[in-house]
């Protein structure tokens, strides 16, 4: 199959020698010539040479841009540069254009059939005149790259260090000697994983393996590493592969992120976190035990006396002899009576005593018959009946966390139809509140600043301080839920 090429000069003569000379070769063809830019632009788009061979003093289209426009003409085809210029930053250019070839104008009868043969073959060409300099700005090139390279590594704030395909270190930064307190010598050709704990060091060795594989592009981790002196650093490990042309050549780049002062800063957040739910905990309990002491002081000293002037107003009825008087009496009574019932209600509100003296799924039934009386909500209590132990405060909390789910299916769910579903599930308890509504709980509608969503809120929390979870179903809408889960005392 014939190599098909694009002659572009101005000089007529100078194309016809090149084509002379090209087809003297069986298998070189000359589709096309060109005595302009423009022109060889319209013909590198209709004719898709496979070669161009072009002068660079072309009208119109001159230099490295003419190789440049011709190449994105037409993606795919080679180029070979003519001129009659030898300076290096010219040849330079030119190359960097995208041509393959670069060859001088006084050797093209000694050249260019070598050239398009070597540029077709994949291979650049370069005159030989001109070979030592392209080689000079090649070596100053890398050098100025090698140095900008240095000043990077060397200056870098986080560690770096270059891995070979077997995970031993080649070479390392100072941030990195510093980090881990080791001198360059001491670092090189350990394997990184000497660093760090062995339950670490597995999962580590696992993803590099997959780096070097090509089964993934980098990975990214999180683990202390331990240092020369004893001491325990945190650092996040990047680590991406830098592939040379050889296979030999081939390395890791590993940068590793000084992150021990976030750790602390984590952990003492994490410390407040517990402290401030064991608070709020301890706050809950406290305000439920002064409410329980409200409740028996209403019920053992307000209400007695209630019920004692209602005793004694029905004696004095008896004795009255005026009708006016009984009639006034009466009015006392059902006042006083009144009273006592508000009295009463408002006692089971602030401290159901039904919840100590009868327990938790006593008290979740007495809650539900209630809302349901004040709301019109039809509300299910489902019990498997297992033994439950607990203690005061895990039964308020869960108490608590139950009224808060069903104020929420009133307010906010829209449900007609509610269950409650209490089961032990080994040293597990679960409390699952469900309705027919659009759902309930902590969702993207409960906002935090309101009360119902608040209140869940810090419930979830105390639960947590006990070991337990507030889990919510991931979609909401009819027949999703709530379910608290804790831990249950032996």
């Amino acid at each position: 199959m014939s190599t098909r090429i694009l002659l572009a000069d101005e000089n007529q003569i100078a194309r016809e020698g090149l084509r002379a000379l090209v087809e003297r070769e069986p298998d070189l063809e000359v589709v096309a010539e060109a005595n302009n830019g423009q022109t060889a632009l319209r013909l590198v788009g209709e004719m898709a040479p496979d070669l161009i061979i072009a002068d660079l003093g072309l009208p119109d289209l001159t230099g490295a841009e003419a190789i440049r426009q011709m190449l994105a003409a037409s993606p795919g085809i080679k180029a070979v540069a003519l001129s009659i210029y030898a300076d290096r930053r010219f040849v330079v250019n030119v190359l960097k254009a995208g041509a393959a070839g670069y060859l001088l104008k006084d050797r093209a009868f000694e050249e260019l059939v070598v050239a398009i043969r070597a540029v077709v073959a994949n291979r650049s060409y370069i005159s030989p005149g001109l070979s030592e300099i392209v080689a000079q700005d090649y070596l100053e090139a890398l050098r100025e790259g090698e140095a900008r390279f240095r000043t990077i590594f060397e200056g870098a704030s986080i560690g770096i260090a270059l891995v070979g395909r077997e995970g031993h270190v080649v070479e390392s930064n100072p941030t990195l000697q510093k980090m881990l307190g080791y001198a360059q010598e001491d670092l090189l050709n350990r394997v990184f994983t000497d660093f760090i704990k062995p339950e670490n060091a597995e999962r580590c060795n696992i993803l590099f393996k997959e780096l070097v594989e090509g089964k993934r592009e980098s990975y990214q981790v999180e683990k202390p590493y331990t240092c020369k002196d004893g001491r325990e650093v945190w650092g996040r490990l990047s680590v991406s592969p830098f592939r040379g042309t050889r296979e030999k050549d081939q390395f890791a780049v590993a940068m590793v992120e000084d992150i021990t002062h976030q750790k602390q800063a984590e952990g003492e957040v994490r410390i407040y976190q517990d402290k401030l739910r064991s608070v709020a905990s301890e706050l809950s309990l406290t305000e439920e035990r002064e409410r329980r002491r409200l409740a028996t002081e209403m019920h053992d000293h307000v209400g007695q006396i209630l019920a004692l002037a209602q005793i004694k107003l029905g004696a004095l009825k008896e004795s009255a002899s005026s009708t006016n008087l009984a009639g006034a009496m009466d009015e006392v009574r059902r006042l006083i009576e009144q009273t006592i019932r508000y009295t009463r209600a408002l006692t089971f509100e602030m401290s159901p005593p039904i919840l100590y003296d009868l327990g938790l799924e006593a008290a979740i039934d007495w809650l539900a018959e209630l809302m349901q009386e004040q709301h019109g909500i039809r509300i299910e209590v489902q019990t498997d009946r297992s033994p439950k132990p607990m203690d005061d405060e895990l039964r308020i909390l869960l108490f608590q966390g139950v009224r808060e789910l069903l104020v929420s299916v009133v307010k906010q769910a829209k449900a007609s139809r509610v269950g409650v579903f209490i089961k032990r599930e080994g040293t597990t308890m679960r409390v699952r509140v469900e309705g027919d509504g659009v759902g309930l709980g902590l969702s993207s509608d409960t906002p935090l600043g309101s009360r119902n969503g608040l209140g869940l809120f810090s419930i979830r929390e105390r639960l947590k301080c006990l070991g337990g979870d507030l889990e919510e179903d991931a979609e909401p809408g009819p027949g999703s839920g709530i379910t608290l889960v804790v831990p249950l005392k032996h």
